[in-house]
């Protein structure tokens, strides 16, 4: 209960922080997209000709979020399929070259829009447009979410087990926080309790064009492992290798400091370590999106010690913002507390729900 509550308090610390990120907004913009009566004549125009009016969400992963006062759910459209877009509220930009602005896009060409920001006012592609949220001055109207439960029970050996795991993200021009969580807990006849728990929160700052300074404080529980709590902290620089409206690869090099703690007390030890991380990224490619990463951590402080995390995601998107979802963990310690555990895995699969 107390590592919880320590953490819902960095969270809320990040949050309170992270509300100055935004830029100054014109007042005149700002008033008309708080009023509570605002009509909002966000509009697109496909490449058939079509045009659609209304309130448009977001742009995420390659589909474009529309609200319309004519449909009672919204319109998940297909960027690819724009020809013309032009905002009347004031968003959050993201550009393919990593390049992120507060302020409004119309198209002024074809295949052409302009940016207009608080700091300048430019042109660029259509396409090079890869991210968009609603902003004005709602703090947490930049805010995304999903969480997942599942159980399964088994009359033989009594097997029983429930997992959960849930993700927080905030969104902002310069900074971005997400916060993780997930456990598993698993129960059966003539075998020990399997338990294992893992958070994060991570906080990425944008420095310039594809560079960015990332920290991380993370905590791991796994029985399989004799572990009773590994605490991280991170302090790296990353950036986007490949970047595009269909797909992303970045990498960063940082240092942890981990403090671990074992269910054999005299094995409790702090360490230093490399990391080397890379994360890719698959999202436009219809329903379907794909994210995996992988993590090397050689010691520093210990000789000859290493360890490396991997993780995979697929997901597949169903009406009424339902999905499925299927996701593998992989921990490995060449130099684990109990001989013979190097390795714990997880695979998980079921159905969830997405807050957009």
């Amino acid at each position: 209960m107390k590592k919880l509550l320590i953490f819902f308090f960095i969270f809320n610390c990040f949050c309170a922080f992270s509300q100055k990120d935004s830029l100054k907004v014109n007042k005149k913009d700002s008033a008309r997209v708080k009023r509570k009566n605002i009509v909002i004549n966000d509009s697109i125009k496909f490449k058939n000709n079509n045009v659609l009016i209304g309130e448009i969400k977001t742009l995420i992963n390659g589909v474009l979020t529309m609200k319309t006062p004519y449909s009672d759910k919204d319109f998940k459209i297909e960027y690819k399929e724009v020809k013309e877009i032009y905002l009347d509220q004031i968003f959050l930009i993201n550009l393919v070259n990593g390049s992120h602005y507060l302020g409004k896009v119309k198209t002024v060409s074809e295949g052409k829009v302009e940016v207009i920001s608080q700091e300048m006012t430019f042109e660029t592609k259509i396409e090079n447009i890869i991210q968009l949220k609603a902003s004005g001055n709602n703090f947490f109207s930049r805010f995304t979410g999903e969480i997942d439960l599942a159980f399964n029970l088994t009359k033989a050996n009594n097997f029983s087990q429930f997992t959960l795991s849930g993700k927080l993200r905030y969104v902002g021009e310069l900074w971005n926080f997400s916060t993780a969580y997930s456990s598993l807990l698993s129960n059966q006849d003539n075998v020990d309790e399997i338990k294992r728990v893992e958070w994060s929160i991570d906080a990425t700052r944008f420095l310039f064009t594809e560079y960015f300074g990332i920290t991380q404080i993370s905590f791991l529980s796994n029985t399989e492992q004799a572990l009773e709590g590994r605490t991280t902290v991170l302090l790296g620089v990353g950036k986007d290798m490949i970047r595009s409206p269909r797909l992303y690869l970045r990498t960063s090099l940082g240092v942890n400091y981990n403090v671990e703690t074992y269910l054999d007390e005299s094995l409790n030890k702090n360490s230093a370590e490399a990391n080397i991380s890379t994360e890719y990224n698959m999202y436009e490619f219809g329903d379907f999106r794909l994210i995996t990463n992988l993590s090397l951590y050689p010691s520093l402080s210990e000789s000859k010690r290493f360890r490396t995390d991997y993780s995979i995601d697929l997901k597949y998107d169903l009406p009424l913002d339902f999905y499925v979802k299927f996701d593998f963990t992989l921990n490995y310690d060449n130099q684990p507390a109990v001989e013979g555990n190097d390795f714990d895995y997880i695979f998980n699969s079921g159905v969830g729900w997405e807050l957009k």
